[in-house]
């Protein structure tokens, strides 16, 4: 029978699978890639604006968020979608391990205005406290929300409306897929953080969750001198590292260079999951 456990034990076969699976218990090398380039994922954000904006102005519209709404916003990084929020809820409070990404989204919130509805929550998602206590739980592409326990801890900590924003079907972040099959001999292959699993596990427990698809092509263009950083410190979460991996890493970026920039492109499909608590 596919119930809800049946789709949890999915769930954890698609991790276990997936080829990032070496590096989901790596959690301070994350912490160190994180904390490391908190400032460009904050500029790539301010590019990607408009897509955070129409994903929130979705949930205004369904009612999911209001000018009353107190919410958390679970691995939310430099604010991709957490000021979007703030401008459109009462209280938003920001919930990330990460000190650099927070303190972005601090310097981000005062940019856009929306300081004073922002609190800031330095705390493991696993450590948080079980307690309905925020109007709305939010949590957009976040390794936080990962099992079916992570998953259904989103429905404690919530009054009214939970919402888990993921990947719907393959998706393509085209430097970093080329880069992973030069580096590791094969291609990227990963369905960990497909909607199908938290979708099915949710309606199998008796919640009725909605979805809204929204597809998404981004372009930019990256200085090369950060690429080698970036993806230097990127595959040492995978246990690749050393001269030779270093190596590997700047012949490739350097032969797609143009005056010192890499185009790079990202194409997706989203899911935005919201549905009520019991």
């Amino acid at each position: 029978m596919y119930d809800a456990q049946f789709w949890a034990k999915a769930w954890q076969e698609a991790r276990r699978t997936s080829s990032l699976g070496s590096g989901y218990h790596n959690e301070q090398a994350w912490r160190d890639f994180w904390d490391l380039f908190a400032e460009h994922y904050a500029l790539r954000n301010r590019q990607s604006r408009p897509a955070a904006d129409a994903v929130v102005e979705y949930l205004v519209n369904e009612g999911v968020v209001n000018p009353e709404s107190r919410v958390l916003d679970i691995g939310c990084g430099p604010g991709t979608y957490t000021l979007a929020l703030a401008a459109r809820a009462k209280q938003v409070t920001g919930l990330d391990l990460s000190e650099s990404m927070l303190e972005m989204l601090q310097k981000e919130a005062r940019h856009c205005g929306v300081e004073d509805r922002l609190e800031i929550a330095p705390v493991d998602w696993r450590e948080f406290p079980s307690e309905p206590t925020y109007d709305l739980v939010f949590a957009a592409k976040t390794p936080a929300i990962h099992d079916y326990s992570s998953l259904m801890k989103m429905n404690q900590v919530a009054r009214r409306f939970c919402c888990l924003v993921t990947f719907a079907g393959p998706y393509n972040f085209a430097l970093r897929n080329q880069l992973w099959e030069h580096i590791m001999g094969q291609a990227i292959q990963s369905r960990a953080f497909d909607v199908q699993y938290p979708f099915n596990i949710l309606y199998q427990a008796g919640y009725l969750p909605h979805l809204k698809f929204f597809s998404h092509r981004h372009q930019y263009q990256e200085p090369l001198a950060y690429l080698l950083k970036h993806y230097t410190c990127y595959f040492k979460i995978f246990g690749q590292e050393g001269k030779e991996v270093e190596t590997k890493i700047q012949d490739f970026l350097m032969d797609r260079a143009q005056d010192g920039y890499c185009d790079d492109f990202i194409e997706e499909t989203i899911a935005v999951m919201w549905w009520k608590t019991i």
